[in-house]
């Protein structure tokens, strides 16, 4: 087994905060960019996450502060919702395992950057599925990260992001250099009504863990029985 089968997951899970730029704090540089330019902040979107030579689906649900993110982890099979919930006066964010009916609490990281105002410029128009949008370019950096992610807005939908390409150089370690990566989000099937309030919980008979070791060691589908499949699978195609 090879280790460097390791690195297409590292790599795309650091792009998963890409889309998620709508779930973080009111004071990140999204939420900011978000404000300025009034988008809106109750609805639900599929999108499509293209990196690393894979595509994975995902859906947000918003309705004000508060965001449900459903996906199935990549490599390890294991589907989890993520919600970001206003709770005592800052926003709490929390991991669900539906099929595992397992929650965890995930921590704030305090020695985390403060994250510097979004720098935005507007590139004019270009059509995006037969529709004229405005594009725009906003440069942020984020845990000592820089990023650059170019954005599409329809008037279709609600000037609204339809489409996003991000990139960055992530360091793979302290330390060291980072290594350039980029993603590209295709956003599709806009519902902008407000979605139940049931969907912003953690559900009744969920046992709470302390880390997500006890999700991937449980021996239950996914985890990393499934990640040990994907890389066996690897080194037979080579």
């Amino acid at each position: 087994m090879k280790p460097i089968r390791l690195i297409p997951f590292l790599l795309l899970a650091v792009f998963l905060a890409v889309p998620a730029l709508a779930q973080q704090a009111p004071s990140t540089p999204w939420m900011q960019f978000e404000q300025e330019l009034g988008l809106a902040t109750t609805y639900s979107v599929d999108m499509t996450i293209q990196a690393m030579g894979m595509n994975m689906e995902s859906k947000i649900i918003r309705d004000g502060g508060k965001t449900r993110t459903e996906m199935v982890m990549p490599f390890f099979n294991l589907k989890t919702v993520i919600l970001e919930i206003p709770e005592n006066g800052r926003t709490v964010s929390y991991s669900l395992f539906p099929e595992k009916q397992k929650y965890l609490l995930n921590e704030e990281d305090d020695d985390a950057t403060p994250a510097a105002a979004p720098k935005i410029e507007e590139l004019g128009t270009e059509t995006v599925d037969g529709v004229a949008c405005t594009k725009r370019r906003i440069r942020m950096t984020e845990d000592g990260v820089s990023s650059e992610v170019t954005m599409w807005f329809s008037p279709a939908q609600k000037n609204m992001p339809v489409k996003m390409v991000a990139a960055a150089d992530v360091p793979m370690q302290p330390g060291q250099p980072g290594m350039p990566m980029q993603s590209t989000i295709l956003f599709k099937n806009y519902d902008f009504s407000t979605p139940a309030a049931g969907l912003f919980e953690v559900p009744a008979g969920y046992a709470k863990i302390s880390d997500m070791m006890e999700v991937m060691m449980d021996g239950s589908a996914g985890g990393l029985g499934a990640l040990m499949q994907q890389m066996q699978q690897m080194q037979v195609e080579e």
